[in-house]
Order: C-alpha cells, then structure tokens, then sequence
C-alpha cells in the first residue's frame, strides 16, 4: 500500500510512495516550508491522522502534517 504526505494547510501531496521516510527527511527536502502554500512544515506526532482510504481511492494510507 502506498503512503501519502499531505500538507494539512492546503493538503498538497508533499511524499507517496510505499516506504515510509521520516517526517524529518520530507520537511528538510522542501526547506521546512510547503512548495505550494508556503507554510511551515512541522511535525507534531499528535496531529497525524493514519486512515485507511476506500477502494474507490486505491487503498492509500494518508499522513497529515
């Protein structure tokens, strides 16, 4: 199953793929801010949300930042 990154201010796909990198290896790759909406990136392991998206979405997990 693939995993997704998701910037949680505009929700821009920041990382998908099947292995999983640290949070800390994305933010560094997009200098700490989000390429589309310019936000700071930060991760706070208590506002992750892990689901489990339906078939019609391809069964992608998704992490929010």
């Amino acid at each position: 199953m693939a995993i997704r990154i998701i910037c949680s201010k505009c929700n821009t796909v920041l990382y998908e793929d099947i292995e999983l990198i640290s949070p800390q290896e994305i933010m560094e790759k997009y200098n700490y801010k989000c390429p589309k909406c310019s936000s700071s990136l930060n991760f706070d392991p208590s506002n992750i949300r892990i689901t489990i998206a339906n078939k019609s979405k391809r069964n992608l997990f998704k992490l929010f930042l």
